[in-house]
């Protein structure tokens, strides 16, 4: 092992500056962006049928790309990526024009509602993708093709739609931002596409990782919105505001001391000025309650002109307002305080709208709220048949609320359906009952929050998950990855997986990683795929036989026995055998090279975490220096920061 480290610190000096400079290149066709293309493989096509002997491009004809005079951001910037990728693909470099310069037989591509469009489906109901963020209506007409979305949400159903139809016509598969997949060939055959809507499982999504959220254009070409940093939020009111960023004790508690749990509380921090939903059991404080709400909601959707969600989200706390007025009142509504919050809002709601209308402002706002810790079960109860209903007609949220399940306290690491998480299936169950198609949203935390150097692996229980949460009818699937720092773990492969999750719960993990692997890892790719299922075995494995509980969501999940040393030694003999299956390029080609081994040692930082944490005293001083100098050298490369939630990158050589 002495020999393979020390060759492996050796390169890590020798090419530093180097690799630096070369990290994110990636040989084949460049982009007018910088960003690089693989060829190889043509993948499964998603939705039409080919016909062999037309072309979308040759020496004949060529295909323009139309647009409306008046397109959305995201239709025009489908065409720039139609554009893009078919020049990289094929080197012929589409023409894009208005619907306006289109002439009499000539033949295109229409994106948004064209003129052309109208006039070849004059009739067609778009019902289906009206106020939707990803749905998109494709067909053919006498070898045109046509692809239209909802007029909401700047087009990205379009956007979304181009990228289905790159997939049929070249093989566009996006892995990474410095892995993007296209044929290379000189004719592109034409797809025909019977009238079609093509709808997601989740109509928005969210994977929220640091690297995600400060690339907005991988964000986007993964499918992702950006829940903190994109146009659909409202930034001030996102998360666990509850508006309280404004109305606190410090200027409302000497007046208003029924408002809080705790008037004296002096920062929106503590828990303790969480609101009282009851205002003491004071009818008319309670009026002036929501009415000081309302005013600041309305003034929040005044600044904000684009945003769609406006949040009313709890105190991040364990526990609500427990006053002689809240018990009562929730005795009322289903003893939950989540109906109590329901019944809050939906007047804070009415009152919101019709100040919006006093002004003049006519948006179509969404107010989401948690259903988090204490307020995650829902005021639903069984009818005769065993079935959930709602508590009563007092906790139906009013139809522009949104209901954000967020079951911090399941087991991510079995299926909901399991005993374990009897409690957060049962609260799923309830809400899709209280809740209106569309109207139920999901924040799931499947991550190792403390410990992100040790991989946690929920992938064999993810599809599963899903699947019941789109039975559920939910609408927005957030899953919380890390946020704060780049980070390891394949953590690149779970956000290419997930997206595609999101997007059809049908398919399966495993395959979808497999083809990440090879694409991803390529030469390294079977030494990679062997680490990547040893590791999800061997977690599968601790799960079943230990059953550590809600520590596998919580991050306890590495020790002796889900990691014991022998197990740690075969890990590292797959990174070498991944190392030795690239070194071939070394020579013939570099940039490939360090490509390739930047991203397997990226994963052996792992394998140096547990070594140090679990079994230091049996490594020399001279292996812990050497392992140290990578620890730092990939660590710097890879901008990784944080260790947990929260907490900075430690010594663990100390």
């Amino acid at each position: 092992m002495k020999k393979k480290i020390s060759l492996l610190l050796a390169l890590c000096l020798l090419f530093g500056c180097f690799m630096t400079a070369c990290k994110k290149e990636n040989a084949a066709v460049v982009a007018p962006n910088g960003e690089q293309t693989q060829t190889g493989e043509a993948t499964e096509p998603y939705y039409g049928t080919k016909e062999e002997n037309k072309f979308v491009k040759d020496a004949a004809t060529a295909y323009a790309v139309v647009l409306p005079a008046d397109a959305m951001e995201q239709e025009t910037f489908a065409a720039e990526e139609f554009v893009t990728f078919m020049e990289q693909a094929t080197g012929w470099t589409p023409t894009v024009k208005t619907d306006a310069q289109v002439q009499a037989g000539e033949k295109y591509i229409s994106l948004g509602r064209t003129s052309q469009f109208a006039a070849a489906f004059a009739a067609q109901d778009l019902t289906a993708v009206d106020g939707t963020f990803s749905s998109y209506f494709i067909a053919s007409k006498d070898d045109n093709i046509y692809i239209v979305s909802s007029d909401d949400y700047a087009g990205y159903g379009v956007l979304y739609g181009v990228y289905d139809l790159l997939h049929d016509l070249i093989g566009y598969t996006y892995y990474h931002n410095d892995e993007i997949y296209v044929d290379n060939v000189e004719k592109v055959n034409l797809w025909t596409y019977e009238p079609t809507v093509v709808a997601p499982d989740f109509d928005m999504r969210t994977h929220s990782t640091a690297y995600i959220y400060c690339n907005n254009l991988h964000n986007t070409r993964l499918r992702y919105i950006n829940f903190s940093r994109g146009p659909e939020w409202d930034h001030t009111t996102i998360g666990h505001s509850q508006v309280s960023i404004f109305i606190t004790p410090m200027d409302y508690g000497m007046d208003y001391p029924e408002w809080f749990v705790d008037p004296n509380a002096t920062s929106v921090s503590q828990s303790t000025n969480q609101l009282c939903w009851t205002a003491g059991g004071d009818p008319e404080s309670l009026e002036t309650l929501q009415n000081t709400v309302a005013e600041m909601m309305v003034d929040f959707i005044d600044f904000n002109e684009t945003a769609t969600f406006f949040m009313f989200g709890q105190q991040d706390t364990e526990y609500t307002c427990y006053c002689d007025a809240c018990k009562a009142a929730m005795e009322e509504w289903g003893g939950t305080s989540c109906g109590l919050q329901i019944a809050f809002m939906n007047t804070v709601i009415e009152k919101t709208e019709a100040l919006m209308a006093q002004k003049g402002i006519q948006r179509d706002i969404l107010y989401p709220i948690f259903a988090y810790k204490p307020t995650s079960a829902a005021p639903a109860k069984l009818d005769a048949n065993g079935n959930y209903v709602p508590y009563s007609d007092k906790v139906i949220p009013h139809e522009k609320m949104r209901i954000f399940y967020a079951p911090i306290r399941a087991n991510y690491g079995f299926s909901l359906d399991a005993p374990m998480n009897a409690e957060t299936n049962a609260n799923l169950r309830g809400w899709d009952a209280v809740c209106d198609k569309d109207q139920l949203m999901a924040y799931f935390y499947d991550l190792n929050v403390r410990y992100y150097f040790a991989n946690f692996y929920n992938y064999t229980t993810l599809g599963s998950m899903y699947a019941d949460l789109k039975e559920a009818d939910v609408s927005y699937m957030l899953s919380q990855g890390v946020s704060d720092s780049n980070t390891i773990c394949f953590d690149e492969l779970r956000a290419y997986c997930i997206s595609r999750l999101m997007w059809d719960t049908s398919l399966n993990f495993n395959d979808l990683a497999a083809d990440f692997i090879t694409h991803y890892y390529k030469d390294a790719a079977p030494a990679m795929q062997t680490l990547f299922d040893m590791i999800s075995d061997q977690n599968a494995y601790f799960l079943g036989a230990k059953n550590p509980g809600f520590a596998t969501a919580n991050g306890v999940i590495y020790d002796t026995e889900l990691y014991p040393r022998p197990f740690v030694e075969k890990m590292d003999e797959q990174i070498f055998a991944a190392l030795d299956a690239i070194a071939h390029l070394e020579n013939t080609d570099p940039e490939q090279y360090e490509l390739l081994k930047a991203r397997i040692m990226k994963e052996y930082l792992s394998n140096i975490y547990l070594k140090m944490a679990l079994y230091k005293n049996a490594y020399s001083d001279a292996e812990i220096e050497e392992m140290r100098q990578i620890w730092n050298y990939y660590i710097e490369y890879w901008d990784i920061t944080k260790g947990g939630e929260g907490n900075n990158v430690t010594n663990i050589f100390a």
